[in-house]
């Protein structure tokens, strides 16, 4: 057996790991397809585009258990930043730039999310300028500026605003939650 590297990026920090499987194995796959897109269903902008990326991927799968884009909406219910799938990535991280993680548990954040899901649904070449030198800073620039300000568009409301709400919304579920155990112990 030969030893592989990879390279985990947490942050801003690289971590080298060496391993004798390989890295494609099924044992270390976090879920069958290759990228975790998540996203914010109530973004009509972000919806678009993911409706987009998926109706692709179902079409270069024909309809079968190939996909290779799993999309995880963060506005959903049972969304769970703890489950590795979803890389540990917050409400508010999530909402402030788009994140993905890949079936090794790599997470990515902003436009090279869009590269790696353009390059999976055979579309790479629309995103391939946004690594070049020269063109990188300024794609860089301009979605940080589409992320600062995208709820504020899209949902009408501030990032802090949609984050108070939803941490707000969190708390009251699990007071009902504790209610309900507390009810069950009375019986």
């Amino acid at each position: 057996d030969e030893l592989r590297r990879r390279t985990i990026t947490v942050g801003k920090r690289h971590r080298i790991f060496f391993s004798n499987s390989s890295p494609s194995s099924p044992q270390q796959q976090l879920f069958p397809e290759q990228l975790n897109i998540i996203f914010d269903s109530k973004c009509n902008i972000c919806k678009l585009e993911m409706d987009f990326l998926s109706r692709r991927d179902e079409k270069l799968s024909s309809g079968s258990n190939n996909r290779k884009l799993r999309l995880t909406d963060i506005e959903g219910e049972n969304y769970e930043p703890n489950d590795p799938s979803n890389g540990g990535v917050s409400y508010e991280k999530g909402m402030a730039a788009i994140h993905a993680v890949t079936s090794d548990g790599r997470v990515i954040e902003g436009v090279p999310v869009f590269g790696k899901a353009y390059e999976l649904v055979e579309l790479g070449w629309l995103f391939r300028f946004t690594e070049w030198r020269i063109m990188k800073p300024v794609v860089q620039w301009g979605y940080e500026v589409f992320a600062k300000y995208r709820t504020n568009i899209t949902r009408g409301s501030s990032l802090d605003d949609l984050v108070d709400a939803h941490n707000a919304k969190k708390a009251l579920r699990e007071e009902e939650e504790e209610c309900s155990r507390c009810d069950n112990l009375k019986r």
